[in-house]
């Protein structure tokens, strides 16, 4: 029976249902996207596999009972689910197998047939991945020229997810083992693409070959980058106690990334992942079987991603007193119904932006002021969703203005009473040191060597020399030392 139940009580019954709530429900510090628990439980006696566009509207998933029957609930906000009536695909000899283990369906470009795949096990306990196609998504009949073989008699293939990596390329993801046998240990991912529709597809590929994975969901984010997520032991265990993530930008070629997306304790086993978005366009949904031990009753559960990932912020430097900077900011579950709080942290104080855009779920842009903010000390950022709060450290620093110099009447006639007026101006106060040299590097007065206020310094040279005498006709080197200034300017005399 699909229901909506708390699993709290589940949670006060035993001391290993204690850890596994605990442990689910740990929330890290959002430096990659992370999964809670909600302790719901959606489903029971049942193994969610897939989750699909309905056609008209709404979402379908596919569910197997045991290792003969998929069934399927449908919902339309991916959070309430109503079990379906009948039975979407059961084991017979039509269906060239004994058992179904695994079963995927994709809703064709088109959105007029789905198409379901399955894993069947054949009498002979040969792994076979076999197809069936539906107008409704709820009565399918099966593609009996297709058959998609992967491995060897007796080798393993796992999970499956159908999925369009880009327009007119369909990807089968997969769990098989790498050395064509059934040893958990030696499960990998692999991936076959398909340029029609998904009929006949290329020769499978290993995906982070290195790594051991026992079930596979992938989803798009919205800048056309590929996430997969993949459930894996704890080093030294062998149930599927954690779930991971790689990131690709082809759908192809994947990249780890650092942490973890969602985890149990070790006993704990987490079944084939199903990520899809959350109809509010930014968070996450998860969902998931899980096996608690000591029991065979399986318990489909949704945890969510709702914790803002920030990932970048942009400019790394700003001036002191500038009144409007411009920023902007990449990560992941911006909340696109209503603008988070953006905020600065420094030394213990916080400082609100001006202005916030929420150009996506993944971008935010807006305006700052520099005003209140301390020279060289590094601010850190902070997005606040109505339920979560993201942060990156040290993302600004805020610098001193550059000091400028200005002269007037820089080419002069001493002996007339002419002299060149010096206009300095510093972003802060501090030690000023103003000086007269020849070309050839010789000191011939100074103007000024002691604290200046911030701002404008105004000095004269009549064109003297230190002991008072009038330099000779040329060209002479002002050098001006200070609190974020160091320029050297020309001054002519003229006799």
């Amino acid at each position: 029976m699909v229901q909506r139940l708390s699993l709290w009580w589940r949670c006060l019954s035993t001391v290993s249902a204690v850890a596994f709530c605990l442990a689910a429900s740990v929330r890290p510090a959002a430096a990659v996207i992370t999964y809670t628990n909600l302790h719901e439980v959606v489903a029971t006696t049942l193994t969610a596999h897939s989750i699909t566009p309905i056609i008209g509207g709404g979402y379908r998933m596919y569910l197997t009972s045991g290792s003969y029957h998929i069934a399927s609930a449908s919902s339309t906000d991916l959070v309430n689910w109503t079990l379906e009536p009948g039975i979407r695909l059961t084991t017979s000899t039509d269906l060239d197998t004994s058992s179904i283990t695994a079963v995927t369906v994709h809703l064709s470009t088109n959105a007029d047939f789905y198409r379901m795949y399955y894993v069947g096990i054949s009498s002979i306990n040969l792994f076979n991945i076999l197809s069936a196609t539906s107008t409704d998504g709820l009565t399918f009949g099966k593609e009996s020229a297709f058959n998609f073989q992967v491995a060897t008699p007796t080798a393993h293939i796992g999970q499956l997810n159908a999925f369009d990596v880009t327009t007119g390329t369909m990807s089968l993801f997969y769990i098989s083992d790498v050395n064509n046998g059934n040893n958990p240990a030696d499960y990998r991912m692999f991936s076959s693409s398909s340029a029609d529709g998904g009929i006949s597809f290329n020769r499978p590929v290993a995906i982070l070959s290195s790594t051991q994975a026992l079930g596979v969901s992938v989803s798009t984010l919205t800048d056309g980058k590929t996430r997969i997520y993949y459930t894996t032991p704890l080093p030294g265990n062998t149930t599927a106690a954690q779930v991971l993530s790689g990131i690709s930008t082809n759908g192809s070629a994947f990249t780890e990334e650092a942490g973890v997306r969602l985890a149990t304790n070790t006993s704990t086993n987490i079944g084939p992942p199903i990520v899809i978005k959350s109809t509010n366009g930014y968070q996450w949904h998860l969902f998931s079987s899980f096996l608690q031990p000591g029991t065979t009753i399986a318990i489909v559960s949704r945890s969510l991603a709702r914790t803002p990932v920030v990932k970048t912020f942009t400019p790394a430097k700003a001036v002191k007193g500038n009144v409007t900077e411009n920023y902007a900011i990449t990560g992941e579950i911006f909340d696109t119904t209503q603008t988070p709080i953006v905020t600065f942290t420094q030394s213990g104080s916080t400082i609100g932006v001006l202005t916030t855009v929420v150009a996506s779920d993944i971008s935010i842009t807006g305006t700052f002021a520099t005003s209140g903010m301390k020279q060289d000390d590094p601010l850190s950022i902070f997005v606040d969703n109505s339920d979560g709060i993201g942060t990156l450290a040290s993302v600004l620093i805020i610098i001193l203005p550059p000091g400028s110099v200005d002269i007037t009447d820089n080419l002069f006639r001493p002996l007339k009473g002419g002299s060149a007026q010096i206009d300095i101006v510093i972003p802060e106060g501090g030690d000023l040191i103003v000086r007269l040299y020849t070309v050839s590097g010789s000191l011939v007065t100074t103007l000024y060597n002691g604290p200046a206020p911030v701002g404008r310094t105004v000095l004269n040279w009549p064109g003297r020399t230190s002991a008072g005498n009038v330099v000779s006709s040329g060209v002479y080197l002002l050098t001006v030392d200070g609190p974020n200034i160091r320029k050297v300017k020309k001054i002519v005399v003229i006799k």
